[in-house]
């Protein structure tokens, strides 16, 4: 595949500059570009030394991130990287921009240990004049040039003078024409990127929304660029392993789709779609969000009152604030389009929320006839049943949903199943590693294997898993909080204590920063005492537990939510255990429930495990009849 047909960057780091790589690529992104960025535990196999050539060799521009830490290492998996890109461009005319090297710190330009054909173009320095979003603006021009940017001189000469930077008449050509173009770039970028470069199975494309069908028989008149951009969005937003990367690349769609038109009520419809999903999926929290989820929906069904899409959003915005014109928006909805599974499964949501759980599964199971969202219904009545502590029939759920679909959601699912069920670590471990190389490395599946190695008591295997995040916090459905807190966790159970206190100092910083914004998060509360409590600060853990109990008065937040793991890691059993036993009684709906199977191998109760009332909570029920 020549550059021509792909429009993507390949990003290579140092894996001590993950933080900083991991900046870029959000930018790239906001910007629309898409960016093939190496989170993944398989670097240096032969499977993954094939696929690194072959997306070198696919891709539009190589961006390689210099910096102290490169220089500081003669060997890393990056170099092979820098190897391969600079073989292929002896391939390429001078005047192709394809290398793109980016330096991040004060690294000197005379004693970087780079490839010589890397002094031949124009470096990058960020934190100097360019930002993340200046580099980001120029990476788009670039790509949108075909080939005709002139390039620039090297970053240093033979005489130490500063570099001269000409720009020939076919670059200021180029940049008097990027208004005209401005308006399709970001379709085009998306429309010829690969699928290998999604990096999980390939898997049909999905099928047409109600609303692109209706779209497309009632115009013959091809969809206007703003369309065009949502529609991609949505796709990426509907598949079934969708990540916090594509709904990144989805809102950079969105906003550019927004700007093209704003009173398009496809693209409103979609903009409000994502923002709702943002939270439930947990990739993200807050008030603005949720506003701009309403107030998009809100004009989408005043502007296209036609489109499923739009009553579909409403729907959603509605789910908890307003129950009964959530399910007047869905019906509406599904008189538009009456097999439309994602009304469906929405209408199963709903029903899920207002603990109607029959009802909700009777919804999924309508779903699940039509072939494009039996999976996601199959995952949805697993969810059910597992959190009403059903674990037979979520058993059977999850098996038909894996038939339909592998999933990374699934994957995660059922390894944390087996370990909540029956605590089999070793089993769950095994359905973790026996997944599709594209799922291991997907952050859900990376979670899953972080707290299934704690549980299993494999500390070292949490930390790899855990270094393949780069962001310090982590939102996800089953782990909400400061990646060192994990990190201090699985220290502390290799017995290297100075290691653990100093990532839970870290982690204290990060949470004490999220509070300030939002000082009465009650989650953030309690990780703020657990941090406390193994920090050996006990006084301040205990008022940090005080704060909970009132954010939550009347609400039952779930074991993974709880002071019961404040008390718990000051080994207050007086405190903890009657906390727990509670939960075990009566597990929270729609939340992870707490077992004996969890209590008896999860690290986070080791300091109560002395006291008998803790053991009596670890027997099944069936033993103790």
């Amino acid at each position: 595949m020549s550059t021509a047909e792909n429009k993507a960057v390949f990003l290579s780091y140092a894996s001590q500059d993950a933080a900083a790589a991991q900046r870029l690529c959000e930018a790239l992104r906001s910007a629309g570009v898409e960016v093939w960025f190496d989170q993944s535990e398989l670097r240096g196999g032969d499977a993954w030394d094939q696929k690194i050539k072959r997306q070198i060799k696919e891709c539009a521009l190589f961006m390689p991130v210099i910096s102290a830490n490169t220089n500081a290492r003669a060997e890393g998996y990056f170099r092979l990287e820098w190897k391969l890109a600079v073989d292929r461009s002896h391939l390429m005319a001078d005047d192709a921009p394809f290398l793109f090297p980016v330096v991040i710190d004060e690294m000197a330009d005379a004693a970087a240990r780079v490839p010589d054909r890397f002094r031949d173009v124009q470096w990058t320095r960020l934190g100097t004049k360019d930002t993340p979003e200046s580099l980001a603006a120029r990476v788009v021009m670039l790509l949108a040039g075909d080939g005709e940017t002139a390039r620039a001189r090297p970053p240093g000469r033979a005489d130490g003078a500063a570099p001269v930077v000409k720009e020939s008449k076919r670059s200021f050509r180029w940049i008097g024409n990027i208004a005209a173009i401005g308006g399709i770039l970001m379709g085009l970028v998306y429309a010829l990127r690969p699928a290998e470069w999604r990096r999980r199975p390939e898997k049909p494309a999905p099928a047409a929304t109600p609303a692109a069908v209706a779209l497309q028989s009632t115009s013959t008149a091809p969809m206007s660029p703003a369309r065009q951009l949502a529609e991609k969005a949505r796709k990426l937003i509907e598949e079934l392993d969708s990540t916090p990367d594509d709904y990144a690349t989805a809102e950079g769609l969105l906003k550019r789709a927004l700007e093209l038109d704003p009173n398009d009520g496809l693209t409103l419809a979609t903009s409000s779609l994502l923002n709702s999903l943002y939270l439930s999926r947990g990739f993200a929290r807050g008030d603005t969000r949720r506003e701009t989820a309403r107030s998009h929906a809100e004009r989408a069904v005043k502007l296209a009152p036609e489109l499923p899409d739009a009553w579909l959003a409403l729907g959603r915005v509605a789910f908890t604030a307003d129950p009964a014109r959530s399910e007047e928006a869905l019906r509406q909805g599904l008189k538009l389009a009456p097999n439309d599974g994602r009304l469906l499964i929405a209408v199963g949501g709903l029903y899920r929320r207002q603990n109607r759980m029959e009802e909700a599964l009777a919804a999924y199971e309508l779903a699940a006839a039509q072939p494009d969202s039996r999976a996601l219904a199959r995952y949805d009545q697993y969810l059910i049943n597992f959190y009403l502590g059903r674990f037979a029939e979520a058993d059977r759920c999850l098996r038909e949903g894996l038939t339909a679909a592998r999933t990374v959601n699934m994957v995660a699912a059922r390894a944390l199943l087996d370990v909540t069920w029956r605590g089999h670590t070793a089993e769950a471990l095994q359905v973790l590693a026996e997944a599709p190389a594209a799922l291991r490395g997907q952050p859900r599946a990376v979670v899953a294997a972080v707290l299934v190695s704690l549980m299993a008591r494999q500390p070292d295997g949490a930390l790899r898993a855990l270094d393949r995040l780069p962001a310090d916090y982590i939102n996800d459905a089953w782990f909400t909080g400061p990646k060192a807190l994990l990190t201090g966790l699985a220290q502390a159970q290799a017995g290297r204590p100075e290691a653990a206190r100093l990532a839970w100092e870290a982690g204290l910083a990060v949470v004490q920063r999220r509070l300030q914004e939002s000082p009465n998060d009650s989650e953030q509360h309690v990780r703020l005492g657990e941090l406390l409590a193994w920090t050996g600060q006990p006084e301040a853990a205990l008022r940090e537990a005080k704060i909970v109990h009132e954010l939550t008065r009347g609400r039952d937040p779930g074991w993974t939510h709880s002071t019961a793991r404040i008390h718990a890691a000051l080994g207050r059993a007086d405190d903890a255990v009657p906390l727990l036993k509670q939960m075990l009684e009566v597990p929270p709906s729609q939340r992870w429930p707490l077992t004996p199977a969890l209590l008896r191998i999860d690290p986070l109760w080791d300091k109560l495990r002395g006291d008998p009332r803790f053991q009596a909570l670890c027997v099944e029920p069936e033993a103790k009849k």
